[in-house]
């Protein structure tokens, strides 16, 4: 059995050291759910804004933990100065389609407060101790009398009437809005995460990528490895993709489907898009750029 060619994938062979595949770990929930159950469960995870402490997270902790994987194996990468390729030459309604290629460099800009060299050869939860204040904002409180008034640009004041109707005071906020302009971000300014995010789904093309570069196994022991690499994500495919048959009887090419984890499309992106959407400051997608031209 052939291995999948890392060559289509990059100018010059690499060597992973510091980034690797996740191996498939069951919370308790998990263990217990029925497969209908398990594609909510999947799907729904953690969509609210999470609150600890009185600071709030806008996506769920596995969020930031696969862009940080992201980075870490772009960093990896740019180090060895590696080159994507994209899209293969190729011939599409008589025309020929040019090979493209991306060179993986990191925009270190974009990154400011990371310490990217810290990103490269650590965990993400030891990272995250000491960089968490870069995702999270406060909620909302009522200060007591003995409280300092913040000098902080990111934190208001506001004087309320306590004997006012909840519904005007809610009136007032939205006036003052209108007035001063006060809460006009759709998004925080820096490091959001832009769409919804479905770990899972992410996790797949993070680790074909991975093993694709590794270049150690087929496209059919990527997709069936025991340590289920490529995960279910639906209750259509529950069984991971060690069976190749579609809900029509048809069967599945494995180089297809792992063709579409790693290189994705215009609308859908692969690993390398969004690796490559990573290295210019954004997760999960750059706003304008696809990386296929």
């Amino acid at each position: 059995m052939s291995k999948s060619d890392s060559y289509r994938h990059t100018l010059q062979p690499v060597k992973l050291v510091y980034s690797k595949p996740v191996a498939k770990g069951y919370s308790n929930q998990e263990l217990n759910l029925t497969p209908k159950q398990l594609e909510e469960f999947n799907k729904n995870k953690k969509k609210k804004p999470s609150v600890i402490s009185g600071e709030i997270l806008q996506k769920s902790i596995h969020s930031y933990r696969l862009w940080f994987r992201f980075l870490k194996l772009a960093l990896e990468l740019e180090q060895q100065g590696t080159v994507l390729i994209m899209r293969e030459e190729s011939k599409w309604k008589g025309k020929v389609r040019q090979r493209v290629t991306q060179q993986v460099v990191v925009n270190h800009s974009k990154y400011e407060g990371w310490d990217l060299d810290e990103v490269l050869e650590n965990t993400f939860d030891n990272w995250w101790e000491t960089h968490r204040h870069l995702f999270v904002d406060e909620i909302s409180k009522v200060l007591n009398s003995s409280d300092s008034i913040s000098n902080d640009p990111n934190h208001l004041t506001i004087q309320i009437d306590t004997r006012r109707r909840l519904i005007d005071v809610i009136q007032d906020l939205r006036d003052l809005n209108e007035k001063e302009k006060i809460f006009n971000h759709k998004e925080r300014d820096k490091f959001s995460i832009n769409g919804r995010i479905r770990p899972l789904t992410i996790q797949n093309r993070y680790n074909a990528l991975i093993l694709i570069l590794e270049h150690e196994l087929s496209n059919e022991e990527i997709l069936k490895h025991r340590n289920q690499y490529i995960r279910p994500t639906d209750s259509r495919n529950q069984g991971g993709y060690s069976i190749p048959i579609d809900k029509n009887g048809k069967e599945y090419n494995f180089g297809s489907i792992v063709n579409e984890l790693v290189n994705g499309a215009k609308v859908s992106f692969g690993g390398k898009q969004i690796l490559m959407s990573v290295c210019d400051g954004y997760f999960l997608k750059h706003p304008t750029k696809t990386y296929l031209e």
